[in-house]
């Protein structure tokens, strides 16, 4: 058995795909067979984050967890973007990040420094 999405409840769609792709660097699925502002599938890899509109939000109650090959590179790619981070953490000798949506849904940043 493999985890094949992760599925957060939105409520303002447009805002929240433009983070994933425009702010967080993921990649839209190309092949979207339901109309935009109802879900929307973005490419990570083994497993796809799926956005679905909804009229009351999850926000809060789960952490996606990237892991990326330089955790410092990311968090200067996103301060160059405008966003306000935390410096980064050391966890177990890997670098750690969190921020958070625009909907509250915390993202973390995990790998090498």
């Amino acid at each position: 058995m493999e985890l094949g999405s992760i599925m957060l409840f939105v409520k303002d769609m447009k805002g929240v795909i433009a983070f994933y792709r425009d702010v967080v660097g993921l990649v839209p699925e190309e092949d979207q067979p339901f109309p935009e502002h109802r879900f929307f599938r973005f490419n990570t890899g083994a497993c796809k984050l799926c956005l679905h509109s909804a009229s009351k939000p999850n926000a809060g109650r789960q952490k996606l967890v990237f892991h990326v090959e330089s955790v410092s590179a990311v968090h200067q790619q996103l301060k160059s973007r405008g966003k306000r981070l935390r410096k980064l953490e050391n966890e177990d000798g890997r670098a750690i990040f969190d921020i958070r949506d625009p909907e509250g849904n915390r993202i973390q940043f995990s790998g090498n420094y």
